[in-house]
């Protein structure tokens, strides 16, 4: 048997050859498998994860849902064990530690402790670094193990999800579960460890921060927002990314998670936006081929077969690129940048009275009454500067740092770009207080939320912001502003589309000892394509290159099916991977005009991939062949 789809024809041009569907070969029979043996016994080897913030010794409970039997197994070390289990259906596992101790998980400590804490063990009155903390953690998961290698990475966040069985695919777009991985590579291994660490910092800072320990706040947390919008789920978002944050400036664990950092700030930030999620599959077919279905849908969708996108997304891709250029880039670290200099130059700190001041390259037109007010205009990095800011609440603290919440917007513009803002709430903590003689010498942290509108050329780019600044001192001559965190959920306007977009971006070298942005963004749209109505796509990488098809991560969403697509083009030789759910996967390697590779069930071949006739496809055992396109 063969199967045609609506664009078969499309093979022809890639093939350079005039064959019709005709040419391949069929089978009038087809056997149960297609040939395989649908009564084999399938093993899963699993191994796990477990966040270094709780002891990872403990009592590990598995129970087998299908057949309702649980087992339990006493371990030294979760993050060491393994098992093997039987592939047919899910099982639902739960980690006790032996020690109910949780550790500050914040590099520069948790905070302030309570008097007499016994917690504070080097009696400083903070909770450094790995100091105990009043805090308690479920950890649980339910998985549909696939044969092969399986890994499982405990979170407080596998717990909620799982505590109703909710498929969490639609949110990550991963093939499995996001704390699932079946055919991974090191960066995914590290990616899903980046994202249970992110999840079980939050749990704890949350309960630290509130004074409540509680195992099930999380838990509580989720059910509510799957409801209604409530604030501790917000609480939980700005720990999770003050993690990863902390992650991307950490001098040691910088070099690994760079590469890592866009897909893994994207992926957190779409878990926490939770929507109606459907059950997990609870059973698993050995050899089915809904994959392929899946892999001509993407092959449709994006002409990978033709290596290169298609015109239609390619168009929309380059609308993304231009909106996210250098210029885009400069214009929002000027607003922090002329914020942060102005309300700091001229300040109560210093006693300045109502009047006009000037800064380098601006005007400061600044009020005290009924708050503190500062109109700034002028020229900063190259960009026209117009900006009116309100601050009711100014700390002044050599020890705390002083500390500034305000309100207020504007715009900064020059030809091509205009970046227009409106900020709800901004913040701003220095390291110890602000000394007006050396400007460029102050050091600390800004956070930004409130609306924007960006234009650049023939695009516009509107929606909510919310913008962390860091400004560093990375040497004795340099100290840099540094981008560690920007989300924008908008809608992206150009002759082309009118498209719903999330941008994520972090600077991947923050400690690169030069003024140069080192931007990376991971992208979610939500495109309407030609015969691709409700397709959700996900990219990453630098803001310039997302139309460049040469190397490309892709996960996407259609028809509720998702898929994660990798492709490498070197020298001209193509390898193209697609990975399903229950842990189908398809290897494609094309040379010239000759298709190579295999269709596998986890670590077992469900058929060739094959070049039959001049037409590519899938060779099963029993004969039968299906093709690509």
């Amino acid at each position: 048997m063969k199967k045609l789809s609506a664009i078969y024809a499309l093979s022809a041009a890639l093939l350079g050859c005039g064959g019709s569907g005709a040419d391949a070969p069929q089978v009038s029979d087809i056997q149960p498998g297609s040939g395989n043996n649908i009564n084999e016994q399938f093993e899963a080897k699993i191994a796990f994860y477990m966040p270094p913030y709780v002891s990872d010794k403990g009592t590990l409970e598995i129970t087998n849902l299908k057949e309702s039997s649980t087992e339990r197994h006493q371990v030294a070390s979760l993050n060491a064990f393994e098992i093997t289990l039987l592939v047919g259906g899910q099982y639902q596992f739960t980690f006790e530690p032996d020690s109910d101790q949780v550790f500050c998980p914040k590099v520069t400590g948790c905070g302030r402790s309570k008097l007499n804490d016994p917690n504070d063990l080097n009696g400083n009155n903070e909770i450094d670094f790995e100091e105990p903390v009043d805090a308690k953690i479920n950890l649980a998961l339910t998985a549909l193990p696939v044969p092969g290698s399986n890994q499982l990475f405990f979170s407080s966040y596998s717990s909620a999800i799982s505590t109703d069985n909710y498929d969490s695919r639609v949110l990550s777009l991963t093939a499995t579960p996001h704390y699932q991985l079946t055919i991974n590579t090191v960066l995914q291994k590290r990616k899903a460890e980046y994202i249970a660490n992110a999840m079980v910092y939050a749990d704890i800072m949350q309960q630290f921060t509130s004074d409540v320990a509680s195992s099930v706040q999380f838990s509580d947390a989720f059910n509510g927002q799957m409801q209604q919008e409530n604030e501790i789920w917000s609480s939980y978002i700005t720990f999770a990314n003050e993690y990863l944050a902390d992650t991307l400036m950490g001098e040691g664990s910088n070099i690994l998670y760079r590469e890592d950092a866009a897909r893994t700030l994207l992926e957190v930030n779409e878990l926490f936006r939770l929507r109606p999620l459907q059950k997990s599959q609870d059973t698993i077919v050995p050899y089915n081929k809904d994959l392929l279905d899946e892999v001509r849908n993407a092959l449709g969708v994006l002409r990978l077969q033709e290596e290169q996108y298609s015109d239609e997304l390619k168009q929309k891709l380059e609308d993304v690129e231009n909106i996210a250029s250098n210029d885009a880039q400069e214009a929002f670290v000027t607003i922090g940048e002329v914020i942060g200099d102005a309300v700091k130059h001229v300040s109560p700190f210093q006693g300045s009275t109502p009047g006009e001041y000037d800064l380098p390259g601006l005007n400061i037109s600044y009020e005290t009454q009924p708050s503190f007010r500062w109109q700034v205009s002028g020229v900063r990095r190259g960009f026209e500067v117009d900006l009116d800011i309100t601050v009711p609440e100014w700390r002044i603290s050599p020890t705390l740092g002083d500390k500034i919440v305000g309100t207020g917007g504007g715009s900064v513009k020059k030809p091509g770009t205009n970046l227009a803002v409106s900020f709800e709430r901004f913040e701003i903590v220095t390291k110890a207080s602000f000394d007006p003689s050396n400007v460029q010498e102050v050091v600390g942290i800004a956070s930004a939320i409130g609306a924007l509108e960006l234009t650049q050329q023939n695009a516009s780019l509107t929606g909510d912001i919310t913008l962390d600044l860091i400004r560093e001192p990375l040497s004795i001559k340099l100290t840099k502003t540094i981008i560690p965190f920007l989300s924008i959920d908008g809608v992206l306007n150009t002759p082309n589309q009118n498209t719903p977009i999330r941008l994520y971006a972090n600077e991947r070298s923050p400690l690169a000892l030069n003024e140069e942005l080192d931007i990376t963004v991971g992208v979610q749209l939500e495109l309407a394509l030609n015969g691709a109505k409700g397709l959700r796509l996900q990219m990453d990488g630098e803001p310039d290159t997302l139309s460049n098809f040469g190397t490309a991560d892709i996960a996407m969403v259609l028809g509720e099916h998702v898929s994660e697509i990798t492709v490498t083009n070197v020298g001209g030789n193509i390898n193209l991977i697609v990975r399903g759910r229950d842990g189908y996967w398809i290897d494609i390697k094309k040379k010239d005009t000759l298709f190579t590779g295999g269709f596998y069930f986890g670590d077992k071949l469900v058929g060739d991939v094959r070049t039959i006739r001049r037409v590519p496809g899938v060779l099963f055992p029993d004969g039968s062949f299906e093709s690509l396109f």
